[in-house]
């Protein structure tokens, strides 16, 4: 198959801190290239070329909360941000993207003559991320319509999928069919799109398809792991030390820059391995609180990881953030994420939203801890309750607080053996195969 993908135009991918649906994007790109396909992924500028043809499309700089710094973002790089001064699309003193701090539209632009210096302070209305994606999404567009010959099928999985639906239509009566992942909940409007366009649809779960039970389903295909990345602390200590992905950089944390091998300066040694962990962003439907609230009635330690999408929640959380029981350490590094992953207790997942999937569950069990989770969403498909952690019904955190005090009752060896048979790169790779080969 020649195939075209739609990667992320919000993030680079694989993405330099956090970034489920560009890590997934990555793994399909450079899975079904090296299955003997020929993979075009467009993607945001900062994008790791690998097996694949990499097409840059978009900036890479519209996510809230993330504060990865991404080598080569465009539009700032000199020569590009000519090019618009010459069209005259800028003025010499005004750059047309930047990013939102506290309300406060920034935006940085180099100088020709001084590559890397920022320009002045600008004001911008608060949409102006969102409009931003439509720009890169409508880029992406035109770059499919450009290069129509060079595939035989689309895979998209950029968010913003509305965009691409009345381009599809025309997309299959050239016979080159385009088909949608859901990394997100689907909504009545979109659905409504869905059905209008009668568009293929692979969701990451069957709960995703709970609500819109007829629309095109194509195929479920969970996510996957690096299994031999996201390994348990046995495994690092008589293979060596885990390596980190190409793509993440050491000193990205979501804070301040770091040597590369530094420490993190709230990773302390005295952790132990006596404590409960929760990543993810930092906003009210992750549940941060609950966790919390989990954490002070066990009196155990509780590390939090993660960009801030909620200002205005992280800001009633840190009333009980007080860097010894209750700590949180923002976006890590991959060896940072993995030390955390191996060592702790039991992974927390309290959320309060219809799951979509959980990449951070399955990293967690490949490294062999335990999950306890509320049962919201796609949570009694990725954890086995009783056998890889616990699932909570009702959102009860006395429940949860009484499966972590059985967690011991859990192997960490049966959490690694689960993500070894259902959720590896090499079974979602040849899922995506089949499913994207039976409409050829």
């Amino acid at each position: 198959m020649k195939i075209a993908i739609l990667g992320s135009v919000a993030l680079p991918v694989p993405p330099p801190s956090q970034g489920g649906t560009e890590w997934i994007a990555y793994y399909q790109a450079e899975g079904l290239a090296k299955v003997g396909h020929k993979v075009i992924l467009f993607a945001a500028h900062g994008s790791k070329q690998g097996a694949y043809e990499l097409v840059e499309v978009g900036g890479g700089d519209t996510v809230t909360g993330s504060s990865a710094k991404t080598p080569g973002r465009w539009p700032r790089d000199s020569f590009q941000v000519e090019e618009l001064r010459r069209a005259s699309v800028i003025p010499p003193s005004r750059s047309p993207f930047g990013h939102l701090e506290g309300g406060i539209h920034t935006s940085p632009l180099p100088s020709p003559s001084r590559r890397g210096d920022f320009g002045v302070m600008s004001l911008v209305e608060s949409s102006r991320n969102l409009r931003r994606e439509n720009v890169y999404l409508a880029q992406a567009v035109q770059q499919l319509i450009d290069r129509k010959n060079d595939y035989d099928i689309i895979l998209n999985n950029m968010r913003g999928e509305a965009v691409f639906l009345p381009f599809a239509p025309l997309c299959g009566a050239l016979g080159k069919p385009f088909v949608n992942v859901m990394h997100l909940p689907i909504f009545p409007e979109l659905a409504l799109l869905f059905k209008q366009y009668n568009t293929p649809i692979i969701t990451i779960s069957n709960a995703q398809r709970k609500d819109f039970p007829d629309l095109n389903y194509l195929a479920t295909i969970y996510n996957c792991v690096d299994t031999e990345k996201f390994i348990p602390s046995t495994v690092a200590s008589s293979e060596g030390p885990a390596a980190s992905p190409p793509s993440c950089r050491a000193g990205l944390d979501g804070h301040a820059k770091r040597a590369p091998g530094s420490r993190h300066p709230l990773f302390s040694s005295d952790l132990g391995s006596d404590y409960l962990l929760m990543m993810g962003s930092i906003s009210p439907h992750k549940n941060q609180a609950g966790a919390i609230k989990v954490a002070k009635k066990l009196g155990m330690k509780l590390i939090l990881a993660g960009k801030i999408n909620d200002q205005k929640y992280f800001d009633q959380l840190k009333r009980d953030i007080d860097g010894k029981q209750i700590r949180w350490l923002g976006e890590l590094d991959f060896a940072e994420k993995l030390k955390l992953y191996q060592n702790a207790r039991a992974f927390l997942f309290p959320i309060l939203w219809e799951e979509p999937f959980g990449l951070v569950m399955i990293e967690a069990m490949a490294c062999g801890t335990p999950v306890v989770a509320f049962g919201n969403g796609a949570i009694p498909e990725v954890v086995v309750d009783g056998l890889t952690g616990y699932v909570i019904e009702n959102n009860s955190e006395e429940k949860m607080t009484e499966a972590v005090k059985n967690i011991d009752k859990i192997k960490r060896s049966d959490c690694r053996k689960h993500v070894l048979e259902n959720f590896t790169v090499e079974k979602m790779i040849a899922d995506y195969e089949k499913a994207l080969l039976s409409l050829l």
